[in-house]
């Protein structure tokens, strides 16, 4: 019966401390800094370099990340570009780190060309996803026009409440 106890007991000291340190998970590196971060892309019209320096300074910034064979990224292209004309005073960077060629028919199949604000890119460094610490498709970070963070989005994103993050 005691040996009973002491099983019972361990095993709820484990689970407990298991919890735990799920919980202390540090965030990722996005929240901390609360700036848009240092990256390198290929652009997928040309594959030139873009970086955080060719964003243009006192516009908003939304970042997202997406995946070119994502049912919920597709919806959410569709949705932006019938609404794009909420965020003619926003630059978009649309970046995913998948094959070059899916991307690129992302794209072209969703039109995004269309918005000249609308850059889209290749992270061939994974840098996107450890930085947001990426767990869906699509995940929209915004940018006030100091680029400072200031709400996040996952999955299913709300377009108008995108165009009001600021």
């Amino acid at each position: 019966m005691f040996k009973n106890f002491i099983l019972v007991l361990s095993l709820c000291f484990i689970s407990f401390y298991n919890d735990a340190q799920a919980q202390k998970e540090p965030p990722p590196p996005y929240k901390k800094t609360l700036t848009i971060p240092n990256f390198t892309i290929a652009k997928i019209t040309d594959s030139s370099k873009f970086t955080n320096l060719n964003f243009e300074k006192g516009k908003n910034t939304i970042i997202v990340f997406f995946g070119p064979e994502c049912g919920h990224c597709t919806v959410f292209a569709k949705k932006l570009m019938d609404s794009i004309s909420l965020f003619k005073n926003t630059q978009i960077l649309m970046v995913s780190s998948f094959d070059f060629v899916k991307i690129r028919k992302f794209y072209d199949d969703n039109k995004l060309a269309d918005a000249p604000f609308i850059t889209c890119g290749k992270d061939d460094n994974y840098f996107f996803i450890s930085h947001y610490g990426i767990r869906a498709f699509p995940s929209a970070y915004v940018y006030n026009t100091k680029g400072k963070f200031v709400k996040s989005f996952e999955s299913e994103i709300n377009i108008k409440e995108l165009s009001e993050a600021k």
